[in-house]
């Protein structure tokens, strides 16, 4: 276990400093509502000069996966937060991993058996499951309490089944008929009675802590001041208040963040876009935009303001102005905003990270680096104002790159006005050849001169170049691309379709 400068055996109140946690379950890919509650934990620690520990509570076996813990701390990273305590930079509140606490919450739990304030259960599941079965059946039972039974097993009777090596559990006894209040900065002052909360299971048979106990144990330790978390875990609250109340130690504040719902007010899933960070990232989104549409998702500085900077966001940032209503997820209005953040990036910056993605897979594009990097300089300025993510952005530049691929309903549509279509390449063909700088204003230039001596709309023109060198209706502005792909390619391409519609 790693060795911390920490006393663990010491319940500590009353810390000076603001400490707040993120504690995902390495279970997968980090997901939007996560993000969300870790990026709420790390403004409210910076914005307060606090500081925010990562935590990973893996002692769920059956759903652990060891390779998603540096997963999630990759997607951490990549949206801008660093944490002061954590796994890999340690801490005096270590070990950060609940697989490496269990001696600690083994510790605790028999204190509290000592004072009285738990027990052994040597109940098995078979019979836990025989006492449910007979209790449901009686017709006024609404839901199934343990009835104690180990509870009043004398103290020579519980050593001897210790001894006997029977399996056991140990569950918190619960007082009866108090109330279990708590002040939530979202949901206001919440009041449950101690009756509706059977004596849970605090240590498993496999010696592994609950839920419910290792986060309280852990908080408690880690000496954490504010508990910020989403709405899920309000039903976990009063547990988790029995364990602090067991331990004489002060609660922390309690702060749930509303719901996530699918624009449509169903259930969030992936067919509203909810996909991992990693995802988002793989798409060609920006951290940016990411961590401005997390900051919308249940909290706003007011009802105008959408585009907001990391520092509009740290500056303006309050667990007061949570709301409660559940958020409603937009991926369009995620993707609008990852199309602000492009296209008010210098140019320089998204090149850069265009060449990136480009580095992953030159084989695709057909090109040198050296050769992609002299053109993208060119492409960037033509397709800024038309670009949502990178992936986008790739798509448009990989047609650069490759020859012209025509579709066949395209060219059908073309050969309906065959021989206008013929003559207005014949035309183009000539007049480009004859220009010396070929440049967006000389191209255009000729271009409109054919309209003009055929007496055709420009549009038609367009539309048929377009045709020629683009391979589909809709291009970047046509005269930017036509002087990046030079004359020759542009000779090459408008001859080519000429002999497709002929």
């Amino acid at each position: 276990m790693e060795k911390t400068e920490k006393n663990t055996n010491e319940i500590i109140s009353g810390p000076e400093a603001i400490r707040v946690r993120f504690a995902p379950s390495p279970t997968g890919y980090l997901h939007i509502g996560s993000a969300r509650t870790a990026f709420f934990n790390w403004l409210f620690a910076k914005k307060t000069k606090g500081r925010f520990i990562l935590r990973i509570e893996d002692t769920d076996i059956s759903r652990h996966l060891e390779e998603a813990i540096e997963l999630i701390m990759d997607s951490l990273k990549w949206l801008g937060m660093s944490w002061d305590e954590g796994p890999d930079i340690g801490g005096n509140y270590g070990p950060y991993r609940q697989s490496q606490r269990k001696e600690i919450y083994l510790e605790y739990a028999k204190k509290l058996v000592e004072n009285g304030r738990a027990y052994y259960c040597f109940c098995s599941q078979e019979k836990l499951a025989e006492k449910r079965k007979a209790f449901m059946g009686d017709a006024k039972a609404d839901y199934y309490e343990y009835d104690r039974e180990c509870y009043y097993l004398g103290p020579g009777k519980v050593r001897e089944n210790l001894e006997g090596g029977i399996p056991w559990t140990i569950r918190l006894l619960v007082p009866d008929d108090i109330e279990i209040k708590f002040e939530d900065l979202v949901y206001g002052s919440i009041s449950v009675s101690s009756n509706t909360q059977e004596d849970f299971i605090i240590i498993r048979s496999n010696g592994l802590p609950t839920y419910n106990f290792s986060a309280a144990i852990d908080d408690i330790l880690m000496e954490i001041t504010h508990v910020i978390r989403g709405e899920d875990h309000l039903s976990n609250t009063p547990k988790q208040i029995l364990v602090y109340r067991a331990l004489n130690a002060g609660l922390p504040v309690f702060t749930h963040l509303p719901m996530i719902l699918g624009a449509d007010g169903t259930k969030l899933s992936k067919r509203h876009g909810s996909i991992s960070i990693e995802a988002y990232r793989q798409d060609g989104f920006l951290a940016e935009s990411i961590r401005n549409y997390l900051s919308l998702l249940g909290w706003s500085y007011d009802e105008k303001t959408t585009i907001l900077s990391l520092n509009d966001i740290l500056n303006k940032f309050d667990l007061s102005q949570i709301n409660k209503r559940p958020a409603r997820f937009d991926y369009e209005k995620l993707l609008w905003l990852n199309g602000h953040y492009l296209r008010n990036m210098p140019d320089k910056d998204l090149e850069k990270l265009i060449l990136e993605k480009i580095r992953l897979d030159t084989k695709t594009f057909n090109a040198n680096i050296s050769d992609i990097d002299k053109k993208i300089k060119k492409i960037i300025p033509i397709i800024k104002e038309r670009i949502k993510t990178l992936n986008e952005a790739l798509d448009i530049i990989y047609v650069f790159f490759r020859p012209v691929s025509y579709q066949q309903d395209f060219i059908d549509y073309i050969k309906t006005n065959k021989d206008t279509a013929i003559n207005v390449i014949d035309d183009a063909i000539l007049l480009l050849s004859g220009i010396r700088d070929f440049s967006h204003d000389n191209i255009e230039a000729a271009l409109r001169n054919i309209s003009e001596r055929k007496n055709l709309n420009f549009r038609k023109t367009a539309e048929i170049i377009r045709a020629a060198v683009w391979g589909s209706k809709v291009s970047p502005p046509m005269f930017g691309t036509m002087e990046i792909f030079g004359k020759e390619e542009c000779a090459l391409r408008l001859k080519a379709f000429k002999k497709i519609i002929a």
